[in-house]
């Protein structure tokens, strides 16, 4: 039980998020502290350097001013007060014969082939070179230098103290790479909780979503960028879910209050036809009127799902580039007999030529659906017109008619599904025209906008972004 519980904390976003905090910190904590390592043992090194050519300077002063025996006195002097495991003194001539030096017994063979090799040059820089104490235990700093005629003085000086300084700080630095790993697992754990939580509050939405709770949305704010977008998202996903959940819903409405009549006619015929006996003739007419209701029936039930999935966004066909004037132009075609018989006079104006990207079949349909409302509303003798054109960069197209208009308690309704105005009713249709032509204008990213006066007429306005 115990390790399935650490198995499943380790699976945890959480406990991932803290490590690779607590990894990432401690591995920047041990790359500042090597470089800052480096550092000081850099310093340490150019200052101990420093020292020992100050001392060679000061050893050449006193060659040239006491001789060999001067500088071998004061190297005496100096020797019987100092550990001969901490510094030594010698004296070379470019044969490598010693000339002098101290007890050399701790430092072993100094070697000095290559120190004479590259002091032998005219000018040459003294020559530094950290040693090794056979017999000790730690490393030693050594000067070269030429500080005669023919003369080298080599001084020797133990990085014990140095040593014992750089030991302190690796020791300071693990107890304090230690501390800052346990601070930085807590800084860590409370950075990953600020993001899990947010996280948590995104999947308490879900669960609440999936419970029944569809007005429920996550909280933007005061979040994470990363979040706040996710977030979003998220919101934007459930705005659109809502929207066809409510489409779906009043579609069931709808079918559950609009096909009554219909079916009730299809089952007046049917009763009609088994309550007495007629002629075939007649049958043949009933049979004939059952298809055009089932007709009917099918033609508003696609028309219901069209309009759905437009405002939904869903099963959107690929945009398409047209020639917007030729469609006009054939819808024009297609109902002048209609205005013809009408006596209607159908007034078309647009340019030769009007490319638009959009979904064809989506367009023809609206254009189909505006020209046909206007005419079927419009009194004989009356006029239609449809024109288009760009303005102000989006491409608008306009119906107009003088026919029997709309009140104004109507307008902000006829768009709504089966709504029909009073004045409507007398002519056929089931109300759903205006709201597949609002419907596919937007997922077009287009608008319509419509005023109406009674008596007067109505304009109804297409708008979309070029």
């Amino acid at each position: 039980m115990f390790l399935k519980k650490i198995n499943n904390l380790g699976n945890t976003l959480l406990f991932r998020l803290t490590v690779l905090h607590t990894i990432a910190f401690t591995l920047l904590a041990i790359v500042s502290f090597a470089v800052f390592y480096y550092r000081i043992y850099s310093v340490t090194m150019e200052r101990m350097d420093e020292e020992l050519l100050e001392e060679t300077e000061q050893h050449d002063a006193l060659l040239a001013d006491s001789g060999l025996a001067g500088i071998r006195s004061k190297m005496a002097e100096e020797s019987e007060f100092e550990d001969p495991t901490e510094e030594f003194y010698r004296l070379l001539d470019f044969n490598g014969s010693v000339l002098f030096e101290t007890d050399m017994r701790p430092w072993g063979s100094v070697d000095k082939t290559e120190v004479l090799a590259r002091l032998a040059a005219d000018d040459a820089d003294p020559v530094f070179q950290t040693i090794v104490q056979p017999r000790g235990e730690f490393k030693a700093r050594m000067i070269s230098a030429v500080v005669g005629p023919g003369i080298i003085l080599q001084i020797g000086e133990t990085l014990e103290e140095a040593d014992d300084y750089l030991e302190i700080f690796r020791r300071l630095f693990s107890i304090l790479i230690i501390i800052l790993i346990i601070v930085s697992v807590f800084i860590g754990w409370y950075l990953a909780r600020r993001a899990v939580v947010d996280m948590e509050a995104v999947t308490l939405t879900a669960e609440e979503i999936s419970n029944g709770s569809y007005d429920r949305r996550v909280k933007v704010t005061g979040q994470l960028k990363e979040i706040e977008k996710l977030s979003t998202t998220f919101n934007k996903m459930l705005d659109r879910i809502q929207i066809l959940l409510r489409s779906m819903k009043e579609i069931n409405d709808n079918i559950a209050h609009d096909l009554r009549s219909p079916l009730a006619r299809i089952r007046g015929i049917a009763e009609m036809t088994l309550v007495s006996e007629k002629p075939v003739e007649e049958y043949r007419d009933m049979a004939v009127s059952t298809m055009e209701e089932c007709d009917s029936l099918i033609d508003m039930i696609n028309t219901m799902l069209d309009i759905t999935e437009a405002e939904a966004g869903v099963n959107g066909a690929a945009d398409e580039k047209f020639d917007l004037a030729a469609l006009i132009n054939e819808a024009c075609e297609l109902f002048r007999p209609v205005a013809d018989e009408k006596r209607i006079k159908l007034d078309c104006h647009f340019p030769a030529t009007l490319l638009f990207r959009g979904v064809r079949k989506k367009m023809q349909r609206v254009v189909t659906n505006l020209l046909e409302n206007a005419l079927k509303y419009t009194p004989e003798q009356g006029t239609v017109g449809i024109s288009a054109s760009v303005r102000n960069g989006e491409v608008v197209i306009v119906f107009k008619d003088n026919g029997i208009g709309i009140s104004e308690k109507d307008l902000p309704h006829i768009f709504g599904r089966f709504y029909r105005c009073d004045r409507s009713r007398s002519q056929s249709g089931v109300g759903l025209g205006l709201s597949l032509a609002k419907a596919f204008a937007e997922s077009m990213r287009g608008m319509i906008l419509v005023t109406s006066s009674i008596d007067k007429g109505s304009t109804f306005t297409l708008k979309f972004a070029q």
